[in-house]
C-alpha cells in the first residue's frame, strides 16, 4: 500500500482509541435526552408501533424517530440492554473518526489524518456524546459522510460519490429534524462552485430522491393514520425552539462554548484557523474554512443554543488543531520556545492538582459523580506529567507524544471510570437493591399522574421506567389499578386521603419525588 494511505496502512494505530470508545464501567442513562430516546425506543418494540415517537400510549411528535429506530433495531438484534442502546452511538463515533481522518489525509496532506482522528478523539466534547444515546454522534457521522462525498464527487469520480452526495441528507432529516437544513445550506458554497456538475448528474438526484423516499413514507404513512395535525408537532417544535428564550444564549455563545468544550486543542485550533486562512485555497478553502465557519454563523443566528449543536464542528477544530500541530513540530522540537514553556508550566499546574486530589482526605474537597477523587488525580498527574516532558524533547514524534499521551491516559482513565457512561449512579445503585429489584420484576409496573411534571420529576420518572422489566400503563387516577398492582406516584401525592390504599414500598432521597407503591388488597 502506498505511503499516501499510510492511516489505512497500519490498523493498529487505530487501537488507542478502543479505551476512548469501550468502557468496563456500568451503565446508566441521563434522563434529558437519551433517556427520552430510549425509553420511546422500548416503546416501538413493546408496542410493534414503529411510526410515531411515543410518551406512554400518545403519539407524540415533537421530533423525528431515527435515532429512537436505531436504538430500537440494536435492542431487537442485541437484547434489551443499556450497551445495545449505546451502541449506534459509538458506531456513529467510530465512522466520524474514520472520516475525519480521510478528509485530513485529502486536504492537510499525507500524516496528519491519524493525528486529526486522534485530536478529535480526545475532545471533551466529542467522547460525551460518543457515549450518549441520543441524535448528535449519528448526525455527525451523516455529516461527515455528506462532506466527503461532496468533496470526493468530482467529474472523475464515479457513480457512488454522486449518489452519496445526496444520499445522506434524507436520513440526517430522520435524525435531528428540520435542523439538518443548517449542514445542508453551508454545503452550499462547496457545491455551487466546486461540484456544479453534480446538478446535472443522474447519480446525485437518484442518491437525493433514495435519502428522502424513507422520510416520505414515514410522513405520508403518520399523517394517514395520526392526521395532519398530530404531525404538525414537528414544524410546532422548530417554531418553538426559534422563538423561545428558554434556551436562548446571545449570539455569541458558541465563541465560548465551543472552545471550552474542545479544550485543550482549542487554541492550536485558532492559530490552525489564523495561518489556514492565509494559505487554504480553492476546496481546501471551501471545506476547511467556509463550510465550518458558515455552519457556526447559522448556528449562532438560530435562537436555541446548546453544546450539542457546537458538536458539528469539532472535527473542523481537530482538523485546524492538526496543521497548527504541525506547523509546531516541523522542525522537531515543539515550537515557539515560549508556548513550550507554557504547556509545561499548564502541566505543572495540572499535576500539582492531581496531587491534591490524591492526598489523603482531599483537602480540595471536589467530587464528581461517580468518581472518586483519587480517579481525578490519577487523571490530572497523568495529564500534567506528559505535558511536564515537552520541554525535555528535541524530535517531532516525542514532542506529539507528550502533547497527546497525556490527554488520552486522562481520558481513558475517566471513561473506564464511568465519567461518561454512568450518568445517574445513584439512582442506578438505588435500584439495583435485591427487595427493589424483585418488586419491580414481579410484573408491570404503573405511573400514577394526574397534571403537568416539574422537569426534575419528568426527568426522574424517565429513568425509572426505563428501570421496571414491564411498563404498565400511565395513570391520572389510582382508582384505576388493580389489587396488588405496583406504580410509581409522587410522594406529594400520598399525603392525599383519597391515596390510602396504596401502601409505600420505597423511601429516601434516591428515588425523589417517586415513591413505588402498591395497591392493597395484594400480597
Amino acid at each position: 500500500m502506498t505511503r499516501s494511505n499510510g492511516y489505512k496502512a497500519n490498523p493498529w494505530r487505530w487501537l488507542p482509541f478502543l479505551p476512548l470508545l469501550l468502557s468496563l464501567a456500568p451503565r446508566s442513562y441521563l434522563a434529558h435526552d437519551e433517556g427520552y430516546y430510549a425509553l420511546q425506543a422500548r416503546w416501538i418494540q413493546d408496542s410493534g408501533q414503529w411510526l410515531a415517537p411515543l410518551w406512554w400510549d400518545q403519539p407524540l411528535f415533537d421530533r423525528t424517530i431515527g435515532v429512537q429506530w436505531l436504538i430500537a433495531g440494536s435492542q431487537q438484534l442485541l437484547g434489551p440492554s443499556s450497551w445495545a442502546a449505546h451502541l449506534p452511538s459509538l458506531l456513529a463515533a467510530a465512522i466520524a473518526l474514520a472520516l475525519t481522518a480521510r478528509l485530513a489525509h485529502l486536504l492537510l496532506g499525507p500524516g496528519l489524518g491519524w493525528l486529526s482522528a486522534a485530536l478529535l478523539a480526545l475532545t471533551p466534547l466529542f467522547i460525551n456524546y460518543a457515549h450518549l444515546a441520543s441524535q448528535d454522534m449519528p448526525l455527525l457521522a451523516l455529516e461527515l459522510c455528506g462532506v466527503l462525498a461532496l468533496l470526493q464527487a468530482d467529474q472523475k469520480a464515479g457513480w457512488g460519490w454522486k449518489l452519496g452526495a445526496g444520499l445522506w441528507i434524507g436520513p440526517a432529516f430522520l435524525i435531528k429534524g428540520f435542523m439538518a437544513a443548517l449542514p445542508v445550506a453551508a454545503l452550499l458554497p462547496l457545491l455551487l462552485l466546486q461540484r456544479r456538475a453534480l446538478l446535472r448528474s443522474g447519480s446525485f438526484w437518484a442518491g437525493l430522491i433514495l435519502g428522502w423516499l424513507p422520510v416520505a413514507l414515514w410522513l405520508g404513512l403518520s399523517i394517514q393514520r395520526y392526521g395532519g395535525p398530530v404531525v404538525g408537532g414537528l414544524l410546532e417544535k422548530l417554531l418553538f425552539l426559534s422563538e423561545s428564550d428558554v434556551y436562548s444564549a446571545g449570539p455569541l455563545y458558541y465563541l465560548w462554548n465551543i472552545p471550552a468544550n474542545c479544550a485543550p486543542w482549542s487554541l492550536a485550533a485558532l492559530v490552525g484557523l489564523i495561518w489556514g486562512l492565509q494559505h487554504w485555497r480553492g476546496r481546501e478553502a471551501l471545506v476547511l474554512l467556509v463550510y465550518p465557519l458558515t455552519l457556526l454563523l447559522l448556528l449562532s443566528c438560530f435562537r436555541t443554543k446548546t453544546p450539542y449543536y457546537g458538536l458539528q464542528l469539532a472535527p473542523f477544530l481537530a482538523l485546524w488543531a492538526a496543521a497548527a500541530l504541525k506547523l509546531a513540530c516541523r522542525n522537531g522540537a515543539f515550537r515557539p520556545k515560549a508556548l513550550r514553556w507554557l504547556i509545561c508550566s499548564l502541566g505543572a499546574a495540572v499535576l500539582a492538582a492531581g496531587l491534591t486530589l490524591l492526598w489523603p482526605g482531599n483537602p480540595s474537597g471536589i467530587q464528581l459523580a461517580p468518581l472518586q477523587p483519587w480517579m481525578l488525580g490519577l487523571a490530572a498527574c497523568a495529564l500534567g506529567l506528559s505535558w511536564l516532558l515537552l520541554p525535555a524533547q528535541t524530535e517531532r514524534a516525542g514532542s506529539l507524544a507528550c502533547l497527546l499521551a497525556g490527554p488520552w491516559l486522562a481520558l481513558a482513565l475517566l471513561v473506564q471510570a464511568g465519567l461518561f457512561s454512568d450518568r445517574s449512579p445513584q439512582l442506578r445503585q438505588a435500584l439495583e437493591a435485591p427487595h427493589l429489584k424483585a418488586e419491580l420484576a414481579a410484573g408491570p409496573v404503573a405511573v400514577i399522574s394526574s397534571g403537568p411534571l416539574s422537569g426534575d420529576a419528568h426527568a426522574q420518572l424517565i429513568l425509572l421506567a426505563l428501570a421496571a422489566p414491564e411498563l404498565g400503563p400511565k395513570l391520572s387516577n389510582p382508582a384505576a389499578l388493580s389489587a396488588g398492582q405496583l406504580a410509581w406516584i409522587e410522594t406529594s401525592q400520598l399525603q392525599d386521603p383519597a391515596n390510602q390504599g396504596l401502601q409505600p414500598l420505597t423511601s429516601g432521597d434516591d428515588l425523589a419525588p417517586w415513591t413505588l407503591v402498591r395497591k392493597s388488597g395484594g400480597r
